[in-house]
């Protein structure tokens, strides 16, 4: 697939290694210094399609983020999404750099071409589920009857909030800090419209489970200027986002059965929402 879509593009054969296998496959060439993006499913088109779109946006709107290579892109006749993007030379940095970068988001009116649409976390878990082969009858009954019950709590939690534009998966896993100290912004397929705290979440989700300190989860919030933990929809949002993080890791459960593992205990710390976690960052 990649292949076809590296012609499509006018771009060399060879020369391309894999980065990471997940919610997309990504691999980079360094000879002409791109990246590829892979979707899992045909249906993934429109988003990559997307992306494309706000990525160019936010450029132009003076955001650092990730610049998509001068092609037509998505090629139509692909049977996978592909995109294509010059590669970004960076280190992941601290979750304070995040919040900069999210108060300049969270500013940002969208214009009216780009149709962002609501923000809806349950359509991808459900798509993933659907993308996992691998995930016996029990766990996958599971975890759907537990995704009808947040459906549920969610817009509960979330009622009279205003909307903002959101990158959808804001964690520092998604920023890199340039050699010149310019953070840039990646991965932006999930951009949608929905209150601000969902994006602020994920940081106190992080912390919460050990992967930020209490400093840097500190530093985040000064950055911003408030505190999400703080807010009364947080112990509902936060659910939402460790069943979405269960769903994601579930796609590659039959591939290593350290993963395997690893989402099996997690679906347990799910029946038991105060029970101690002990996750491993993927």
């Amino acid at each position: 697939m990649l292949a076809d879509a590296v012609s499509c593009a006018g771009l060399p054969q060879d020369g391309w290694r894999t980065v990471r296998i997940g919610e997309r496959a990504v691999f980079r060439n360094d000879a002409i210094d791109l990246i590829a993006k892979v979707g899992r499913f045909a249906e993934r088109y429109a988003a990559a399609k997307q992306e494309v779109r706000v990525a160019r946006w936010l450029t132009s709107s003076g955001l650092s983020v990730e610049r998509p290579f001068d092609v037509v892109q998505p090629d139509a006749t692909c049977a996978l999404p592909v995109t294509f993007w010059h590669a970004v030379a960076g280190q992941w940095t601290a979750p304070d750099r995040l919040a900069e970068i999210l108060r300049d988001l969270h500013t940002l009116v969208p214009p009216p071409y780009l149709a962002l649409p609501k923000l809806d976390p349950f359509a991808r878990m459900r798509q993933r589920l659907a993308g996992s082969p691998g995930l016996d009858a029990e766990a996958r009954e599971e975890l759907e009857s537990m995704i009808a019950q947040r459906e549920v709590e969610f817009p509960v939690a979330l009622a009279g909030r205003q909307d903002v534009v959101l990158h959808g998966d804001a964690n520092i896993g998604n920023i890199l800090l340039t050699a010149e100290d310019e953070a840039i912004l990646l991965d932006l397929e999930g951009f949608c419209l929905g209150p601000r705290i969902w994006d602020l979440m994920i940081t106190a989700v992080y912390r919460d489970l050990g992967w930020h300190t209490e400093a840097e989860y500190a530093a985040f919030c000064a950055a911003y200027g408030e505190d999400p933990s703080d807010d009364p929809a947080f112990p509902t949002i936060a659910a939402v986002q460790l069943l979405r993080m269960v769903c994601w890791l579930a796609q590659r459960a039959a591939d290593d059965p350290v993963i395997s593992d690893e989402f099996t205990m997690r679906l347990a710390d799910l029946r038991d929402l105060d029970r101690p976690r002990r996750w491993h960052p993927y």
